[in-house]
């Protein structure tokens, strides 16, 4: 038996397989251009889909704007109602200027430790400072500084009731 090569380059026609390719990308191509309906372009296409979504969110705002400003439930079996949002702006409002000013939430303060009564400080990533050297460099400024003076328990005000 006789070996046989089967390289390109020996071949008879070693271009075959590339122009079978072209052929049917082009015979593929000429027929899509065929079954194209006519008058239908990029522009046409473009067009009606413009159309088509504008008409789409027309619809969406009017829906939106009819649930914002009318009565109804949200959910029956739940008993969730839905009120227009102006309405719930007016009642929101005067339920707020009614009530006093308070804390939005419980202030807490921090409780001296054993730690903290040892001469440890509360905060380790701040330096302590001590009080006779604020003092002397609020006195030594003469109060003209632009910064506000630390209060220290040395010279914090006393409020009496």
């Amino acid at each position: 038996m006789s070996e046989s090569s089967h390289s390109l380059s020996q071949r008879n026609h070693p271009y075959l397989p590339g122009v079978w390719l072209a052929v049917g990308f082009l015979g593929l191509a000429s027929l899509a251009l065929l079954l194209r309906p006519l008058g239908v372009t990029p522009n046409t296409i473009t067009e009606s889909d413009a159309k088509v979504r504008l008409e789409k969110l027309s619809k969406l705002r009017a829906e939106q704007d009819q649930l914002a400003s009318s009565y109804g439930w949200a959910d029956k079996e739940k008993g969730i109602a839905r009120i227009p949002i102006a309405k719930a702006m007016e009642m929101t409002i005067t339920s707020l200027r009614t009530n006093a000013p308070h804390a939005a939430y419980p202030i807490t303060t921090i409780q001296p430790s054993a730690i903290s009564a040892a001469g440890a400080p509360l905060y380790p990533e701040i330096p302590p400072v001590e009080p006779a050297k604020v003092a002397a460099a609020v006195a030594a400024d003469g109060g003209s500084s632009s910064k506000a003076p630390v209060l220290t328990k040395t010279n914090q005000p006393t409020i009496k009731p």
